[in-house]
């Protein structure tokens, strides 16, 4: 047993002394191969921070690359927007213009023509027709007021600075109680009354029925130079005597300018 102890021993001493002599080899390989693994270790963290570095880059220029984008088509929708508005506003000015020079034009062209029905109307001669909304009258309307223009329809005062429809100044328009003006105690404030000439449809408001006595010159309104208009018959209605009282409608032009009353 000691010879067997002691032989093995001498076997294991020589071993002891070689891995003595090779442990300082092993720790030197052992430090250089942790340092390589952790210079790995570095150097992998290194890259990984690199690229996540440059992932992060990446999208912030993605993220700056759509938001330019998105700035650059909202710009470009914006100024189209404002094309087409400035457009439409062109349009609209435009369409405008030629509305006014339309107008414009059809304005002189009544005017025109009023002034050609001035100059050629004679005393007696049919201008067109009268009518009163709310009421029954509708008859032929004459230059004059005789009783050869009351026994045709209604006549306008032709004397005395009344003018035709539609001039500025007053209309003076009669007919007798009994046949054209029978029911002209039905027209209302608010009402219109049409004078329809061959030179345009001339409209007046009612603004005011009154009984007045034929010698009151001062509510006729003759010579006038503001636009209106008067109907007038006499008073009571359906009276078949003389009487010196007239009713009168008063009434003031719906459209006017400086040339007279607009025709509807």
């Amino acid at each position: 047993m000691i010879f067997t102890r002691a032989a093995r021993l001498r076997t294991w001493l020589p071993c002891m002394s070689e891995w003595k002599k090779m442990q300082p080899v092993s720790r030197k390989k052992m430090r250089r191969c942790l340092a390589g693994c952790a210079a790995a270790v570095f150097v992998s963290a290194a890259v990984s921070v690199a690229l996540i570095i440059n992932a992060n880059h990446t999208a912030r220029q993605r993220a700056e690359a759509e938001r330019a984008a998105a700035e650059a088509a909202a710009a470009s929708e914006a100024a189209a927007q404002a094309e087409a508005e400035r457009a439409a506003s062109e349009a609209a000015q435009k369409a405008e213009e030629q509305r006014k020079a339309e107008e414009a034009a059809l304005r002189q062209q009544q005017i025109e023509d009023a002034a050609a029905a001035r100059e050629n109307v004679q005393y007696g001669d049919k201008l067109g027709t009268v009518w009163v909304e709310g009421t029954e009258i509708d008859c032929d309307l004459y230059w004059g007021n005789s009783n050869t223009q009351f026994d045709a329809g209604a006549g306008c005062h032709a004397e005395n600075g009344c003018v035709l429809p539609g001039e500025n100044g007053t209309v003076f328009v009669g007919a007798h109680t009994g046949t054209y003006f029978a029911d002209l105690g039905s027209a209302e404030v608010g009402a219109h009354i049409h004078l329809q000439m061959d030179w345009g449809d001339f409209v007046y408001e009612i603004t005011e029925t009154q009984v007045i006595y034929e010698t009151d010159i001062d509510k006729v309104r003759w010579g006038a130079t503001e636009p209106s208009c008067i109907l007038y018959t006499c008073y009571p209605f359906g009276i078949l005597t003389h009487t010196d009282r007239r009713y009168a409608v008063y009434a003031d032009p719906v459209e006017v300018d400086e040339n007279g009353v607009i025709p509807q």
